[in-house]
């Protein structure tokens, strides 16, 4: 038996010692391939992004005109007291710089918008990436990737159209701007320019909006509702959804923990914090008609881009307090005259039915659909008549039920133009309503039962004006109309109304140019005109009384404004010269070449009355009247300053003389209301025929103000509605407020005056020792001549 071989095993090598195979090759072929790969896609990367950038960012704007940076930013209007009175925008933006604009609020905004700002160099690879992965789990687009500079380069440059194409060029310019402008100056310019809702653009105008306030006044959690609302300003306002905007400032404080901004105990106490909002407004305008009046000025001298896209700062001469007092007279005496007119009926009538809740309803929602400022101001609101009694009327209102007794609307008589409306009273309710009556109410005060005690009231439908100047010719108020939004007609400057007798003095003055004097005699008697001999058109002028009064001085014929007498004076000094005098005052509307004119049969404007009425105030000089002190653009630069246009148009001597008289026209004549103002006060009423316009120019040393009232439409106010009934309770109410606290002046007195004691019947002078006899005053290169049966004149001192 053979014996077997011990198996042997082969030894196997260390690792060190293996010989390489064939695969080592393999592998390094593998890895030059890939190096080879990774390089030739990183050149067509490369040249891939080359080809991009450069088929993209043709025709892409240069990012460097931000160096001048000038977006739409909104024109504002000062008063005299640099106060501000209204904007014109497009967009309402008002910059700020960094400086002004809270640490917080910025933070905010890197918070919600872009937390890699100061990292990153214009697009952040990293916020892509996460949105993408974010979209495509959601499977809509719920986040994007864009940075602060991309929304600005979007913004300044491009359309918001979505799609690959924009945002290519969105990224290029946003690395533009990157390599341009500093973090601090594209994050400044991102805060001025993105919108914010509601017509707020820019951090300031945000401010303001949302919480009345200027950026730099906020607190911490209204920077985060402000910095918040850019990606969705309508769906996050907190004017349309509160809790959606608390949720999203909320969201923002969370952020800003995170980052630690703020810390995590303040985060808690702010998100429980209420928004407490400012209460949004429709455009700044105090001064409607005066505002526009300017608008159409600069627009005409600039152009509407420079109004509404370029920021200028006008300085008005405006005093806001009496343009206030001035629209709150207007609207309550034409409320108060418009009564005397008479009751026009219900606003509408409906059916009550016996569920009071819907009907509660209704009076609500027509309250919400039709109220302004002056309405609610004064608590005045629509309301339905629920039931009416002998003496009674049960009321549904807002706010409650409320009674109308009749003596809160015993006005509501039918309206009649031949009754006077002050005497003219309803004695039963019944007499101007019935139940289902919708009507305007006036709550007063309540009554002992808990109802509202109430008035009836109505929409004027008169309408009314005022202006009024300073001596130096700056407009301190101008008022066109009941109500800016009801009508835009600027009744102070486009509507031209005949002026009556408050054009007398124009003609007055004129005759004491011409030798007259305020003693001169006129016979105040009948008198027939006719243009010819074969005309049989006569003119049978006569005074407001239908009476005449003999020999008459020309200060008597003033003071109770006797109309033939005028027109003796005009026919004595001749029409043309008339005509030519009124154009030296500034009148420029056309004049009828007929003696008419003397009793104000032309039309005119109220801005040119008041205008021609300082002649008289500044001594016979007139000074064009100015509205603006100064305009600087947005640089802070005086592009508009007007010049002082005076010209001596009378000689100061006359201009007192005619001022001398119409003080006596307040102290004994048509104006004698107006002595209630307690100072030196001159001034004219006029009234038309058949009471259809109502008049009163006057001024004191310091203020020369007009007032018109009358309907858009040619027709009769009613019986005896004159310009001393009509316009001067506004007048008076204006210029009380106007000047109270002003000491009391008295007009100047020209050099060029001497004053006589006269004796009133003839106008000649006197000595002292005649008991009929006063003091008058004349041209001192005129003096009156001397009564025959008088030794001597008696001059006094001008003073």
């Amino acid at each position: 038996m053979t014996q077997k071989k011990p198996r042997t095993f082969k030894k196997i090598p260390p690792k060190s010692a293996r010989k390489p195979r064939k695969s080592r090759g393999f592998l390094r072929f593998l890895w030059i391939s890939g190096i080879s790969l990774f390089l030739i896609c990183t050149l067509a990367g490369f040249i891939g992004a080359g080809y991009i950038y450069f088929k993209y960012s043709k025709d892409l704007p240069d990012v460097r005109v931000l160096k001048n940076y000038h977006p739409n930013i909104i024109t504002q209007l000062y008063s005299e007291k640099d106060e501000l009175i209204a904007e014109f925008y497009v967009e309402k933006r008002i910059l700020v710089p960094a400086e002004k604009i809270p640490r917080q609020l910025k933070q905010a905004t890197l918070a919600v918008e872009d937390s890699n700002f100061y990292s990153h160099f214009g697009i952040d690879p990293k916020a892509i990436f996460r949105a993408m992965i974010t979209n495509f789990q959601a499977g809509h687009v719920v986040e994007g990737g864009s940075t602060i500079t991309q929304q600005l380069a979007k913004t300044l440059f491009l359309t918001p159209q979505r799609n690959l194409e924009r945002k290519i060029r969105e990224a290029i310019l946003a690395v533009r701007l990157e390599m341009i402008f500093t973090k601090e100056e594209i994050l400044e310019m991102y805060l001025n320019q993105i919108y914010y809702g509601h017509g707020a653009y820019g951090v300031e105008g945000a401010a303001q909006t949302y919480f009345g306030k200027h950026v730099e006044e906020l607190a911490v959690e209204e920077c985060a509702l402000i910095a918040a609302l850019p990606k969705a300003p309508n769906n996050y306002s907190p004017y349309r959804n509160l809790k959606k905007a608390t949720a999203r400032r909320n969201h923002a404080l969370r952020r800003m923990a995170t980052l630690n901004f703020i810390s995590q105990a303040e985060m808690e106490l702010l998100t429980k914090t209420n928004i407490r909002l400012g209460g949004i407004s429709d455009k700044l305008n105090k001064a409607p008609y005066f505002v526009e009046y300017i608008r159409q000025f600069i627009q005409d001298e600039y152009g509407s881009s420079k109004v509404y896209r370029d920021g200028l700062k006008v300085f008005t001469t405006l005093n806001l307090k009496n343009q206030l007092v001035a629209q709150g007279a207007i609207r309550t005496n034409l409320r108060v005259a418009d009564k005397r007119y008479g009751y026009r009926g219900p606003i509408d009538r409906i059916s009550v039915g016996e569920d009071l809740y819907e009907l509660q309803q209704y009076v609500s929602r027509i309250n919400e659909e039709g109220s302004n400022d002056y309405n609610e101001t004064h608590n005045i609101s629509r309301g339905v008549v629920l039931d009416v009694d002998d003496q009674d009327v049960l009321v549904l209102m807002s706010s409650g039920e409320g009674i109308i007794n009749i003596s809160d609307m015993e006005w509501a008589r039918k309206p009649n133009i031949k009754l006077d409306g002050r005497w003219a009273k309803i004695k039963h309710p019944s007499n101007a309503l019935t139940r289902g009556d919708v009507i305007w109410v006036k709550k007063l005060d309540v009554r002992e039962d808990g109802r509202w005690r109430a008035a009836l009231e109505q929409e004027p439908e008169v309408e009314g004006a005022l202006m009024s100047l300073d001596r130096k010719g700056h407009i301190k108020s101008m008022v066109g109309g009941y109500d800016f939004g009801r009508s835009q007609f600027n009744r102070a400057v486009q509507a031209i109304r005949q002026p009556g007798s408050a054009f007398k003095p124009i003609i007055f003055a004129g005759a004491i140019s011409e030798g007259f004097t305020p003693a001169s005699i006129i016979i105040d008697s009948p008198v027939i005109f006719k243009e010819n001999e074969h005309d049989f058109d006569k003119w049978k002028p006569a005074n407001f009384e239908k009476k005449f009064y003999g020999p008459t001085s020309l200060r008597t014929a003033l003071t109770h404004s006797r109309n033939v007498v005028t027109i003796k004076l005009l026919q004595s000094i001749g029409i043309q010269n008339a005509i030519s005098l009124a154009r030296q005052f500034g009148i420029t509307s056309h004049m009828e070449d007929n003696l008419s004119i003397a009793l104000g049969s032309s039309g005119l404007t109220l801005f040119e009355l008041t205008s021609a009425y300082s002649v008289f105030a500044n001594l016979g000089k007139r000074i064009k009247p100015v509205s603006i002190r100064y305009i600087e653009d947005r640089k802070g630069q005086v592009i508009y300053q007007p010049l002082p246009e005076v010209e001596q148009v009378l000689k100061s001597g006359v201009g007192y003389l005619v001022t001398s008289l119409m003080q006596s026209v307040v102290n004994e004549g048509t104006g004698s209301k107006v002595k209630a103002l307690n100072r030196p006060v001159a001034g004219k009423t006029g009234t038309t025929n058949d009471f259809v316009d109502a008049w009163f120019l006057g001024f004191t040393p310091e203020l020369i103000t007009g007032v018109w009232v009358g309907k858009d439409v040619d027709e009769p106010l009613g019986v005896n509605e004159t310009g001393s009934r009509t316009a001067i309770p506004i007048w008076l109410e204006y210029m009380q407020a106007a000047l109270g606290g002003l000491p009391i002046q008295d007009f100047p007195i020209s050099k060029e005056v001497s004053f006589y004691k006269i004796n009133p019947e003839t106008g000649k002078a006197v000595t002292s020792n005649n008991g009929n006899s006063k003091f008058e005053v004349f041209l001192t290169d005129h003096p009156p001549e001397k009564d025959i049966n008088s030794s001597q004149s008696i001059m006094a001192n001008n003073f």
